[in-house]
């Protein structure tokens, strides 16, 4: 029942979509039911994806081994057949280096846990939306958002303190150049050594 209802998403009447702005988007799609998997690949291909459709995570996982640079997205089962690898064990290989999305059929909310505490973007569950799978590219522009933003920590002077925007400015100077980092005036405590605020 829960593949039939997984199929049918895909039999939806939708025009193609290329909303990725950064153009193709390669999307890893691991998936042991081969209706499933297909209706997984056209829903992906039909929004203008380039899809390499896998049966299984440990053929999901020699992908990743054999070609790293790839894909931009993994979208994996969870539960499988086989009772040595899932979609966790792809998950812990591949999140260092990509958005990694779940999806399953009804599971709990521990399970849900353990896959966004693993490094999932996102837990999906089955049957999927066909604007679940369209939109999935947002989750590659919001890990480079991400990611950038660290590098922007990683490599800003000690002393300085990064804004959301990217830019920084020196620790202990709001942003119009006065006073604490919070906007209070910052006075020093000869005696103790210490900070006093004053609001």
């Amino acid at each position: 029942m829960e593949n039939a209802a997984f199929a049918s998403g895909a039999a939806m009447a939708v025009s193609p979509v290329q909303a990725y702005p950064g153009g193709t988007m390669r999307v890893l799609a691991v998936e042991e039911d081969p209706t499933c998997l297909t209706a997984l690949t056209q829903m992906l291909q039909r929004h203008g994806y380039q899809v390499t459709a896998k049966a299984s995570p440990e053929e999901g996982l020699r992908a990743l081994q054999d070609n790293p640079e790839g894909f931009d997205l993994v979208m994996t089962i969870v539960r499988t057949q086989e009772p040595w690898i899932d979609g966790f064990v792809l998950l812990r290989h591949a999140a260092q280096l990509y958005p990694v999305i779940l999806f399953s059929g009804v599971e709990s909310a521990e399970t849900k846990m353990r896959g966004m505490l693993g490094g999932a973007c996102a837990f999906l569950t089955k049957p999927l939306r066909d604007e679940q799978v369209r939109d999935v590219w947002q989750h590659v522009i919001a890990r480079r958002r991400l990611t950038s933003g660290v590098k922007a920590v990683a490599h800003a002077p000690s002393r300085d303190v990064v804004r959301e925007d990217g830019t920084a400015r020196k620790r202990g100077l709001n942003d119009s150049g006065e006073g604490g980092s919070d906007g209070r005036t910052v006075k020093k405590n000869k005696l103790r050594g210490t900070k006093a605020y004053r609001v």
